[in-house]
Parts: C-alpha cells; sequence; structure tokens
C-alpha cells in the first residue's frame, strides 16, 4: 500500500501549491512578473514538471486577463513542452499551435521557428510524420532568412531523426551530416556530441557496426568534453552494444559496466535499467546464464520500482491538471457572478470535495494498482519458470540431435563398407570375366589347330571344315565379350576411358581395349590370347600405343595406365 500513501501525499502536495499560487496577489499589469513565471515554468520542465505547469498556467492566465501576447506565446509553448514531456502528444499540438500564433502577432521569428521544431517533434509522435516533417521545413526555412546557423544545425537533426525512423538511412545521414558540419564550424561540443550520437544510431540499424562504434566513440569524447554526465551514459551503453552485435563480448562488458556503474552513481534509473538488461544480453552471449539471469532479474525489479514510481507521478500529475481546470473555472464563476468573500467560501468547499472525491479515486487506484503488481509480479515468475523448461528442453534436443548424428555417422561407415565390399565383388566378376574371355579363346585357338589338321587329312571334307574354320575366326572378331567386358569394367573403374580420351583423342577401339587390359595388369600371353593376335603383334600395338600416349622411353605403359 506504499504506492497508495504516496500518492495521497504527492496529491496533497499539489493542491497546496496551486492554492497557493492563486492566492499570491501581485499586480496583474506587471509583465515582469509574467515574464518571471513563464521564465520559472521553462526552468522547471525537465527536473519538476508539476511546478512547471503551475507557472505556465498562471502565465497563461495572467497573459489573456492582460492581453499580454509574449507572455501568452511563452506560456502556451511551456505548456506544450509539458504536455509532450509527459505523452500528451494532442494537447502539446494544441497549446504549440497557439505559441506560434501568437509568435507570429508579436513578430518572435526565433519563437516561431523553435515552436515549430517542438510541433514536429509532437506530430511525429503522434504518428504523423508528413506533418512533423512539414514543421521541421517551416522551421528550417525563418533559421535560413534569420541566417541562425545554430537553428539551422537544430532543424537538420531534427529532420535526419525523422529520416531515420522512417528507415530512409541516406536522407538521414544527408541531414545529420549537414547539421555535423554547421556544429563543427562553431565548434559547438554540445551539438556535435548529439549528432555523432545520432549518426551512430543510424549506421546501428544499418548494421554498419564498425562504423556506428566510430561516431559513438566520437560522441563520447565530445560529451566528455563538456561534462554531459547523462548522455555520457548512453554513450557508453551504445559503444557496448556495437561491440556485442560484432561478437567481441569482452570489449561490450567494459563499456556496459561503465555505463551501469555511471548511471548507478548518478541515480539514473532508466539508463541503469537498459545497461542492465544489455549485461544480461552480454552474458547469456557468453553462456554465463548464472550472471545472465541475475542481471536480468535486477532490470526486472529496477523496472517495477520505476513504473510505480512514475504511476504514483502520474496519478498526482492527473490530479494537478483536474485541479488546475477547476481553480480556473473556479475563478471565472468568482469574477462573473459572485463577490469575493462569497467566491472564497465555495471555492474551499470546492476543494473539501474535490480532495475527498480524489481520495476516494487515489485509494481505488492504489487499490487496484497493487493487485496489479502481484499479478505482474507472479506471471513474470511463471514466464521465468517457463523459461528455464523451454532451455532444459532446448537442452535435451541437442543431446538427442547429438546422438542421432552419431547414428548418421554409424550408418555411412556401414554404408561404405558395404560399397567397398560391392567394388571388390565386382572387381573379381571383371577379373572373373576377363579369365573367362582367355579361356574362350585358347580353346577355339586349339579347335582351329586341330580341324587344319583334320583339313590336311581328309581331304573331302575340306569345305565343310573351311566353313567351321571361318565361323571359328569371325567368333574371334564378335564384339558381344567386349560389350560385357567394358560395362563390368566401367563399373569399376567409371571415368577411366573419359580420362584416357583427354589425354589422347585419336584413340581406336583396339587402342582402347588394349589400355583396358593393360589397366588390369594382365599377362601379354593373357593379353594376345583375348585379342587373338600373336606376341609380335601384341608387342607392335604396344610400341604404337606410347607412341599415341607420347610416353618417354623409360616410361612403363602398364604404370601410367594404372594411374588412371
Amino acid at each position: 500500500m506504499r504506492p497508495l500513501f504516496i500518492c495521497i501525499f504527492l496529491l496533497l502536495i499539489q493542491g497546496a501549491i496551486i492554492q497557493e499560487g492563486y492566492a499570491i496577489s501581485l499586480p496583474e499589469n506587471d509583465t515582469l512578473y509574467i515574464d518571471f513565471l513563464n521564465t520559472t515554468a521553462e526552468k522547471y520542465l525537465n527536473s519538476n514538471p508539476d511546478t512547471a505547469f503551475v507557472y505556465a498556467k498562471q502565465a497563461l492566465l495572467l497573459s489573456e486577463r492582460k492581453g499580454f501576447a509574449k507572455g501568452i506565446a511563452v506560456a502556451n509553448e511551456n505548456l506544450g513542452l509539458f504536455f509532450y514531456n509527459q505523452g500528451g502528444f494532442q494537447q502539446s499540438v494544441s497549446y504549440l499551435l497557439n505559441a506560434i500564433a501568437s509568435y507570429k502577432k508579436v513578430g518572435d521569428k526565433i519563437g516561431v521557428a523553435e515552436s515549430y521544431n517542438h510541433l514536429g517533434m509532437a506530430y511525429y509522435y503522434g504518428l504523423k510524420i508528413d506533418v512533423a516533417l512539414q514543421c521541421h521545413q517551416e522551421a528550417l526555412k525563418i533559421y535560413e532568412q534569420l541566417s541562425d546557423k545554430k537553428g539551422k544545425a537544430e532543424t537538420f537533426g531534427y529532420i535526419g531523426h525523422l529520416y531515420e525512423k522512417q528507415k530512409d538511412y541516406p536522407q538521414a545521414l544527408i541531414y545529420q551530416e549537414k547539421a555535423f558540419k554547421i556544429y563543427e564550424v562553431l565548434n559547438d561540443k554540445a551539438g556535435l556530441g548529439k549528432i555523432t550520437e545520432n549518426l551512430g544510431s543510424i549506421f546501428e540499424d544499418m548494421e554498419n557496426y564498425p562504423k556506428a562504434y566510430e561516431y559513438f566513440n566520437k560522441a563520447l569524447t565530445f560529451n566528455r568534453e563538456v561534462n554531459d554526465q547523462v548522455t555520457i551514459i548512453n554513450n557508453l551503453n551504445n559503444i557496448g552494444d556495437t561491440y556485442r552485435k560484432q561478437g567481441n563480448y569482452s570489449d561490450a562488458l567494459i563499456y556496459t559496466l561503465q555505463a551501469y556503474q555511471l548511471a548507478r552513481k548518478m541515480n539514473q534509473k532508466d539508463r541503469l535499467r537498459s545497461a542492465l538488461r544489455d549485461l544480461s544480453k552480454t552474458y547469456a552471449f557468453i553462456g554465463d546464464y548464472k550472471k545472465a539471469h541475475a542481471y536480468l532479474d535486477s532490470s526486472y525489479t529496477l523496472y517495477q520500482r520505476i513504473y510505480d514510481e512514475e504511476s504514483v507521478l502520474q496519478m498526482a500529475r492527473m490530479q494537478t491538471l483536474y485541479q488546475t481546470e477547476a481553480k480556473e473555472k473556479a475563478l471565472v464563476v468568482k469574477d462573473a457572478t459572485i463577490q469575493l468573500l462569497e467566491g472564497e467560501r465555495r471555492i474551499g468547499q470546492l476543494w473539501i470535495m474535490l480532495l475527498v472525491t480524489g481520495t476516494v479515486l487515489l485509494l481505488s487506484f492504489g487499490i487496484i494498482f497493487f493487485r496489479y503488481q502481484r499479478l505482474k509480479t507472479r506471471k513474470d515468475r511463471e514466464l521465468l519458470e517457463q523459461t528455464q523448461r523451454v532451455l532444459e528442453t532446448e537442452r535435451e534436443n541437442t543431446q538427442l540431435n547429438e546422438q542421432n548424428l552419431k547414428t548418421e555417422l554409424e550408418n555411412k561407415r556401414l554404408k561404405e563398407l558395404q560399397l567397398q565390399q560391392e567394388l571388390e565383388t565386382r572387381s573379381r566378376e571383371l577379373t572373373t570375366h576377363a579369365l573367362q574371355i582367355v579361356q574362350k579363346n585358347k580353346f577355339l585357338e586349339e579347335l582351329k589347330v586341330k580341324l587344319n589338321e583334320i583339313r590336311r587329312s581328309e581331304k573331302d571334307k575340306t569345305r565343310q571344315i573351311k566353313e567351321l574354320i571361318a565361323s571359328i575366326d569371325y567368333s574371334f572378331k564378335l564384339d558381344q565379350d567386349w560389350e560385357d567386358f567394358k560395362r563390368f569394367f566401367e563399373q569399376v573403374h567409371p571415368d577411366f576411358f573419359q580420362n584416357l580420351q583427354s589425354v589422347c583423342t585419336d584413340l581406336s577401339a583396339h587402342d582402347k581395349r588394349l589400355c583396358a587390359l593393360l589397366r588390369l595388369n594382365l599377362s601379354s600371353t593373357d593379353i594376345s590370347t583375348i585379342l587373338g593376335i600373336s606376341q609380335d603383334s601384341l608387342r607392335i600395338a604396344r610400341y604404337r600405343l606410347r607412341k599415341k600416349l607420347k610416353l618417354e622411353e623409360r616410361a612403363n605403359l602398364t604404370a601410367f595406365l594404372v594411374s588412371f
């Protein structure tokens, strides 16, 4: 219930500030007092937005009563910036348009240009990109007319930022580089730090991490020169990001830890949370899941704390807005319809009613918020448990994949062994086939000899025997056995003839047969028998083959063919 009590306490303080602010009785015709209110509002816009709102609203009311156009313009601009910082972009646009109209009325071109730039950012976050770009271009025209270099540089930065968010990186680079050149001429270190940071962001989006690191490092140098500690935290964190995205986790840890320590020292909670989240990512990539989980858990805890505080402040701001509007209406009613004392009494009663109603509403909101936080914590815990279960499942799947890989390797080894055995079997078949051819030809040779003897001894069967001998001679020339042999041979040595052809293109069919038989390392007797030629003819054939293959005299023909 602690956030609830804090919220009620802040509500009472804000009510007191508003009451005190309206109770101040200073001369409304004094423009210096209005300027003081506007200056004070501008001063507190970033550090204490609630106080800034009160002063800006008072300045606007007094300026409108007096008809002080410059005061109206500045007050509207401050209120526009207040709502922009709070995420109320529609209200911000409304106030900034009023500011532009008032600045034009008094001829303050610088005020018009600045308000156009603020309006462009409000339209951008309100998702009206084209209108936002038009606003920045209007601001740029004014700064060019006034030859205001710093204003031009700021506007170029805004336009480049728009193009970056639309992923039009070439245009984004063009405008950011224009801004960089102007700041360089002006020697504006703070401006240079901002633009180099933008350039680094663009190159990081383009995944050009070395270039992104170069610009982030330059931004770090510039911001150190102007001692902008808050922006330095962003620079260190961005450099750590570029190292992590390039896989350089050791250097990434160095810069991210520096960002973490500086954010912690300066109590910059949003930047501290960003550093914690980046540290978790880096340790996860390294494989140190214990530290990764610890930093991620710290990031979630810090996020919850920031969310709690921001929720309380947001409710207090909403109450402040509500109270201020109610107070304005009460003042108008008082001036128009009743006397001063009666108005004060009614205003007091209204405040009591508002405080009571606000307290009840805040109490309800606090209870709902507390229950929501409990539910969110439980869901985060369940998500963490689910993540751990997923990691365990992935680990088991990895082990299973390793086992499957081993099985596949074993199957591959067995298949290779089977193929080797098949190759050996086909080699034996090839040799057997060659020997069968040798035996057949030997048989035919012997049969031919015998038939010649018969022919010489028996004259009456001469014609038939001649025909028989001619048939046997013809069988020597048949290619069927050679085709079978060639088929077996190519199964064992699939690339032999192709490689042989690449060395010598004019080999005859007879030469190829001789090369195949020599590749099998058969004896000269077996080769001559298979080819049906004499030993002398075989020697001549071998000699001619050596010449066609262009072998040296000392080169071994059989060894050369085995190399294929």
